[in-house]
């Protein structure tokens, strides 16, 4: 079998996927022995402690996430005056067995850039499929969209979140409405990891279910912007080449390296390329409003 190991050297906002394919072996094994050549370098074993303390970190703020939040604008906490107030909503939606705690870093550097409404749904994995949790973050999103007035929304998915991300986006109009689109460690193409899973979220994770094969099938011609963040440490990505999205105008790839599929979320890189990237297109949308008005 065939492996195909992208390398993506580009940043957030190109418009052009540089990527390099190379032939190699596929399968669980040869993915797990890849990780254990890994884990045997420096780099490695800086990797796997930096998951480790990740996965400490976030099983530690876990009851923070429990409750859920009113939906309200947020302040900017403790950071200076602000310039700009962005008010497109930024939605995110967690992965497998997390809560919104998982975006805490995430959700302070938003805030302090002047998002003022970041919410995040929680969810029971065992609860449903992935059509049936879109179908209830569609509503969610609907939710937020009349109470703050905004007719457009950013998604930002972790893992399991970002296939729920996508197929409200694709499935069930959600492209009418969202402007951006980020995932972080998602398995686009399937995990075998998901055999490890319960329930019908797992299933639908796994590499050619009905849910993943009308996700590779085709996206809709009305498209959001797609950002899509990958790790070269991923335990939970096999093969890793699922992580990536297929290249494509409205597609950009971007590599966080030496780091794992928990603490992607704690990455300083990621969240400084989210915030940054989110603070661009609210820039041009505000840009192609005043161009409209003059």
């Amino acid at each position: 079998m065939v492996r195909e190991r992208l390398q993506l050297k580009h940043s957030v906002g190109d418009t052009k996927t540089n990527a390099r394919v190379s032939a190699g072996r596929t399968g669980v094994l040869p993915h797990l022995a890849r990780l254990a050549r890994e884990m045997a370098t420096t780099r490695g074993v800086r990797g796997l402690v930096t998951e480790g303390r990740g996965l400490a970190t976030h099983i530690l703020r876990y009851p923070l996430g429990v409750t859920p939040t009113r939906i309200r604008p947020n302040g900017n906490g403790d950071g200076p005056p602000i310039d700009r107030i962005h008010g497109t909503p930024v939605v995110l939606v967690h992965g497998y067995f997390h809560n919104r705690s998982g975006f805490v870093e995430l959700t302070r550097e938003l805030r302090r850039r002047g998002f003022r409404w970041i919410h995040g749904m929680n969810y029971n994995p065992i609860g449903g499929s992935v059509p049936d949790l879109a179908e209830r973050f569609g509503r969610y999103v609907d939710d937020i969209r009349r109470v703050s007035g905004s007719e457009r929304v950013h998604l930002v998915g972790h893992s399991l979140g970002g296939v729920i991300a996508r197929w409200y986006v694709e499935e069930l109009g959600g492209h009418k409405v969202v402007d951006t689109c980020i995932t972080i460690g998602t398995p686009h193409h399937g995990t075998l990891a998901a055999y490890l899973g319960f329930g019908q979220a797992a299933k639908d994770m796994r590499p050619g279910s009905d849910v993943i094969q009308t996700l590779e099938d085709g996206l809709r011609k009305r498209k959001p912007t797609y950002v899509n963040f990958y790790s070269d440490l991923d335990f939970l990505i096999v093969p890793p080449s699922s992580a990536l999205l297929p290249e494509a105008p409205n597609v950009h790839n971007h590599l966080i390296e030496d780091i794992g599929h928990t603490s992607l979320l704690l990455s300083d890189e990621l969240v400084e390329q989210v915030c940054a990237h989110l603070e661009k297109v609210e820039r041009k949308s505000r840009m192609n409003r005043l161009s409209a008005t003059a």
